[in-house]
């Protein structure tokens, strides 16, 4: 190899190098593409004109039921935590829970909705309810009932050029209690039963 293959092999490696201790390192609620997975100790790497990604993921954390002091009476209470890496951004009226709680031998129905917040941060409760109690919410003999929890998004979410409230997930936006668990909770001597 002679002097001017080896200078020019220098050159080129000192570019490179110069160029990945360049490279700005992104905030860490953000990759550069998503799902990729960069080697330890790898820098993403921010193109101009690419918005980085967010991970956000709303989801139903916690539902639970709690008997009152009468027979019958049953609260519902739910908790949406933000379970991506990212922190979540949004407009006041483009998403909500709806709660159902319905009584199998009735069809009576309990409802309720409420509105998320536009910002969680990673990890962050976005919203904590519960219901007051509702006479007779369930069947306790033979018919339960049934408890949905569940995320809604207005339609345009996704397409409203803010990535940063596009869940990333849809598994974990909605629970739903059958009518067996209703009834073994119903007929159960426990006052407060947690599912997830």
């Amino acid at each position: 190899m002679n002097t001017l293959s080896i200078g020019a092999v220098c050159a080129f490696t000192t570019v490179l190098a110069g160029a990945a201790i360049a490279q700005d390192r992104l905030p860490a609620n953000i990759e550069a593409v998503p799902g990729a997975r960069l080697p330890a100790g790898a820098t993403p790497r921010v193109f101009p004109g690419v918005t980085p990604r967010c991970q956000v993921n709303p989801g139903v954390a916690s539902v639970t039921l709690t008997k009152g002091s009468r027979r019958g009476q049953v609260s519902v209470s739910y908790e949406i935590v933000n379970q991506g890496r990212g922190a979540w951004s949004s407009g006041p009226r483009q998403q909500g829970v709806q709660l159902v709680a319905q009584n199998g031998n009735t069809g009576r129905a309990y409802r309720n909705h409420q509105r998320m917040p536009g910002s969680a941060a990673a990890g962050g409760t976005m919203l904590s309810f519960s219901s007051p109690y509702i006479s007779n919410a369930f069947d306790d003999f033979e018919f339960g009932g049934h408890v949905d929890v569940a995320i809604s998004y207005d339609p345009d979410i996704y397409i409203d050029g803010n990535n940063c409230n596009d869940d990333s997930s849809s598994t974990n936006n909605q629970v739903r209690i059958e009518n067996a668990e209703i009834l073994a909770f119903m007929q159960g001597t426990a006052t407060s039963r947690t599912f997830r």
